[in-house]
């Protein structure tokens, strides 16, 4: 009689075990081994040295970024583990003044989505880019500006900080 139990049970474990595969929710495996999380960029307004590009004049540059949030997941599975993947957005505020008050003041905004993937490698939290800045200067005329920034967004914050103004070079098709 022992073997007719055992038997049985068997069948029963499997057909349950068969029973809570099919209802139960399904959870990729990266999803369970990977940690997510969001952080706001508090208002910041930085003014350094720059040289204008365009003409080599020198004066100062105040970016203001009005807004900006991070969304952030680092990848615990698979091919990419140990990276970080940040997506997000800024808004703010871009201004040249030059030291010369004879040559033209600028000023533009700036409103971008950014995204990126940091390698485990890097051993930072450090997302490098580059965004764009259409301006128009005190005489009417305008300029494109390319400025290099540098997101550092964790798990106790976010700041930026931001590089040359340059540029914006156009690739020839």
């Amino acid at each position: 009689m022992p073997f007719v139990f055992s038997t049985a049970l068997t069948r029963y474990a499997a057909l349950v075990s068969l029973l809570l595969l099919t209802i139960a929710p399904r959870v990729p495996a990266q999803d369970v081994f990977s940690q997510s999380f969001e952080q706001s960029l508090a208002a910041k307004t930085v003014t350094l040295d720059a040289i204008n590009p365009y003409d080599g004049t020198p004066g100062t540059l105040t970016v203001s970024v009005t807004s900006g949030h991070f969304q952030v997941k680092r990848i615990g599975y698979g091919p990419k583990t140990g990276w970080t993947v940040i997506t997000g957005d800024q808004e703010g505020s871009l201004k040249f003044v030059p030291y010369d008050t004879s040559k033209s003041t600028f000023i533009g905004d700036f409103k971008f989505e950014l995204s990126g993937e940091i390698p485990f490698d890097r051993h930072s939290d450090a997302l490098p880019l580059n965004f764009i800045i259409k301006t128009v200067g005190s005489d009417g005329s305008q300029l494109t500006f390319t400025l290099g920034e540098s997101a550092t967004v964790n798990e106790y914050g976010a700041d930026v900080s931001f590089g040359e103004l340059q540029r914006l070079i156009s690739h020839p098709r």
